[in-house]
């Protein structure tokens, strides 16, 4: 129960961040950050509540989503010219597409060991 309880903190806090970046201006890839914290507050809500493993798909998964969110931020931060590069989200969408594809044929991966 407490852990489930517990991942509030995962889905309000980033939910208001999500607000401020909106009211704010800032780019779209901090939104995105933001909404990806939440998914995972809200996929361990679900798992820890039914401890499924279609629940824990939905802990697990968001949290490699997310990652890439942010490795794609890190990525933008340090570019001289304001564009969107193409290349790293192809190649971080290809990632989470194989990541994805490996969870659904093999029921025990051990990406997050």
């Amino acid at each position: 129960m407490w852990n489930t309880v517990s991942n509030l903190i995962m889905i309000l806090p980033p939910i208001y961040g999500v607000v401020q970046t909106f009211r704010d201006g800032l780019e779209f890839r901090y939104i995105c950050s933001f909404l990806g914290l939440s998914a995972v507050g809200v996929g361990s809500w679900c798992f820890h509540m039914t401890l499924l493993y279609e629940m824990q798909l939905l802990d697990e998964l968001p949290m490699i989503y997310s990652t890439c969110v942010f490795v794609y931020c890190l990525y933008e931060c340090f570019k001289q010219e304001n564009s969107i590069s193409l290349f790293p989200i192809v190649l971080l969408i290809i990632f989470s597409v194989s990541v994805t594809l490996v969870y659904l044929q093999w029921k025990e991966p051990v990406f997050h060991q």
